[in-house]
């Protein structure tokens, strides 16, 4: 397995870019039916070449996002991924997205501190100002992560979801770059140290 690059390490998580050799990892964990039910893709069951082509899609810089595997420091081993998408450079905005895909490391803080990391570099690298996500009122343990890193409530779009016959609310949770500590990213460029 070639090596990883981490991009951001932290003290549970590393983020890289996706290497190829995670694809059949990431079509493994697609195929579980509660895991796709908290990322939206209810019902969804997703094929290796499903997964390949995602791979394809996010392996080339964009403008408008950006994407990281998420891997455990000890191991290296490919757990889920987190991203920054329509990100719109002009008024600095995003919306983030995060999934620990394998059930072995849900509730670890794992996701919590991807979460972290990624919104510290888009507030620091990017110049994003707010970052926003969406939930789902079931999804207990994300709301939970996401509040330990900041996010804050502010909408809901009542019984927008259906699963199981039941009705759930579409949470919407953001943070604003005044309410996040950059010092972590600050001291990753060497240079502004010297100052």
């Amino acid at each position: 397995m070639p090596d990883l690059h981490p991009v951001l390490t932290g003290e549970k998580v590393i983020l890289a870019r996706v290497r190829p050799e995670d694809v059949p990892v990431m079509a493994r964990h697609f195929a579980n039916l509660e895991l796709t039910a908290y990322l939206g893709a209810i019902g969804g069951a997703f094929s290796l070449e499903d997964e390949q082509a995602y791979f394809e899609s996010i392996s080339k810089s964009k403008p408008d996002g950006v994407t990281f595997g998420i891997y455990t420091r000890e191991g290296q081993t490919y757990i889920g991924g987190v991203d920054l998408r329509t990100i719109n450079h002009r008024h600095g905005t995003a919306e983030l997205g995060v999934s620990i895909h394998d059930p072995e490391y849900w509730g670890g803080g794992y996701g919590s501190e991807a979460v972290r990391l990624m919104v510290e570099y888009g507030m620091y690298f990017l110049g994003l100002h707010n970052i926003q996500l969406n939930v789902f009122s079931y999804n207990t343990r994300g709301i939970a992560a996401y509040k330990k890193v900041g996010f804050r409530e502010i909408g809901r779009r009542r019984g927008a979801i259906r699963l199981g016959g039941e009705r759930f609310d579409a949470v919407l949770m953001d943070i604003t770059a005044d309410e996040v500590d950059m010092s972590r990213m600050r001291g990753l460029v060497r240079l502004l140290d010297d100052r």
